[in-house]
């Protein structure tokens, strides 16, 4: 969150295994501040209700599979989609196509990634998004939200002195602030050119944000309060945002970031596909395939897997001067390293 620094990351790990040998992998971070998920009640969910549900089932009718999790489950959108990602892979690598291609094929040669600054002085914070943007970065996002409304609007605008006008600036509140704060935020950094600020206010307060909407100069988007289609077309019924940042964790799965796709694409508003910073190459690597089929990617992605210091695959994921380039083997392309896995686990 824009207040707080995170050391240690929860990820759920779902393989799906077919009758012919086919393993499917899928990743999500759990945090019960965000989808009110733990590691427990997602590994109890999969091992437990979502593995005896699917047995037996065909793995290629993923639209009736996500029906069927959605029916007997509420909620627990972080676990249906590591689940929902595995049997996406399970069916691209048994088509013999790389998943970007299973979305609908390259729209992009690479998917644009982002470097997040946050928690230092408005010179700290300019020269490491200054460094970020030399190494080819395209995106930087600045952790804002704090008390200190005049710090956040300091550090905005130096961050964007250091990185030029060529960098897309993505100022992310995590719901940190009241409307006044926001407001005098949102006018401050209006001359920072930024490509939206990301939710100023409580996820709950949908009415708030579309009055801080309709008088901002600057697009206001939102993450934590909407996590699907139909939160977005709620949003979009009351003006409340400009833009959206979608994520597999919030939507449940790649089919629930695509319907969200199509719904901006409708309203005629940009997305930003964000992952969680600390999820592992397994997650982020999925994001990226999607990435790169969707058709409005017009604020980019916020796929961080180069925020962790270790990870349980046999070859990191990592972006190349600020661009994540997909595999183009069968399905994911990602292999666990079981040794690694083994390292980290706390289930057993």
């Amino acid at each position: 969150m824009a207040v707080a620094t995170v050391d240690v990351r929860t990820c759920i790990i779902a393989r799906v295994t077919t009758d012919d040998g086919v393993v499917g992998i899928g990743e999500s971070v759990v945090a019960r501040y965000f989808t009110g998920e733990s590691l427990a009640s997602a590994s109890d969910l999969i091992g437990g209700v979502l593995a005896g549900a699917l047995a037996g089932r065909d793995p290629c009718d993923l639209i009736g599979l996500r029906t069927l999790m959605a029916r007997i489950i509420v909620g627990n959108n972080a676990a249906r989609a590591a689940v929902e990602m595995a049997l996406h892979d399970v069916v691209a690598q048994a088509a013999g196509v790389p998943l970007y291609e299973f979305y609908g094929g390259r729209r992009r040669p690479s998917v644009p990634t982002i470097w997040h600054v946050s928690g230092g002085t408005p010179a700290s914070l300019a020269n490491e998004a200054g460094e970020a943007a030399s190494e080819g970065f395209p995106l930087v996002k600045i952790k804002v939200g704090s008390a200190d409304v005049e710090h956040d609007i300091a550090a905005t605008l130096a961050v964007r002195d250091a990185v030029g006008p060529g960098v897309e600036l993505l100022p992310d509140a995590n719901q940190g602030w009241d409307h006044s704060q926001a407001m005098r935020y949102l006018k401050a950094v209006a001359e920072a050119d930024p490509g939206f600020v990301e939710q100023p206010l409580p996820r709950w307060d949908l009415l708030g944000m579309a009055r801080l909407n309709a008088a901002s100069p600057v697009t206001v988007a939102a993450d934590e309060g909407i996590f699907d289609a139909n939160g977005l077309r709620t949003a979009l019924a009351v003006g409340a945002v400009g833009a959206v940042v979608a994520k597999l964790m919030k939507a449940a799965g790649p089919l629930g970031v695509r319907e969200m796709f199509s719904v901006a694409d409708e309203a005629g508003i940009g997305v930003h596909f964000a992952g969680m910073a600390g999820q592992t190459s397994i997650g982020a690597a999925h994001a990226a395939h999607l990435a790169l089929a969707v058709p409005n990617l017009r604020f980019g992605s916020g796929i961080s897997p180069h925020y962790i210091t270790d990870d349980v695959v046999t070859e990191r994921f990592l972006p190349v001067a600020g661009h994540l380039h997909p595999s183009d083997e069968p399905g994911l392309g990602v292999r666990i390293d079981e040794e690694s896995l083994s390292r980290y686990r706390t289930d057993r």
